[in-house]
């Protein structure tokens, strides 16, 4: 009787190691970004100091899982601006999806070339919250900030 109990102890022993094993090996290569730019652009390739421009992003969604965005405006200078962040609902779905934002350029960003991106975290499985999120960066969109007129 000690026998049969000893051989199913370790036969169950055995089976959690290597599901669980297996479901940490799982998470591990589970690297693959969960959204992919199509393209991004500008409505408008100029915009004043202080003004707001709208901006294109055609995506492919291959799942759905949590992020923190990060929004960042370079201007002429090279001087990285922190552009408020914009809450996503929970309302995404996976497939393709088209969407616009709409930016608030600082008044203290210098007039001349600038760009803006948004760099995405994803924390899409409970290791990545250890190891560190899959992050993915969106094109550069690029447009010209111009004075503020009176």
């Amino acid at each position: 009787m000690k026998r049969i109990f000893w051989g199913f102890t370790a036969g169950a022993v055995a089976t959690l190691v290597f599901v669980s094993s297996f479901n940490i090996a799982v998470m591990i290569v589970d690297r693959e970004a969960p959204i992919t730019y199509q393209s991004a652009r500008p409505l408008a390739m100029r915009v004043e100091q202080g003004g707001t421009i709208e901006v294109e992003y055609k995506v492919f969604r291959s799942r759905i899982c949590p992020v923190v965005a990060k929004r960042w405006l370079y201007d002429a200078n090279g001087v990285r601006h922190s552009v408020p962040q914009f809450t996503v609902g929970a309302d995404l779905l996976a497939g393709r999806e088209t969407y616009r934002r709409s930016i608030t350029i600082p008044s203290a960003a210098a007039v001349g070339p600038a760009w803006y991106e948004v760099v995405l975290e994803y924390t899409c499985n409970p290791l990545q919250q250890l190891l560190g999120p899959t992050t993915v960066v969106s094109p550069p969109v690029r447009f010209s900030i111009v004075p503020a007129s009176s």
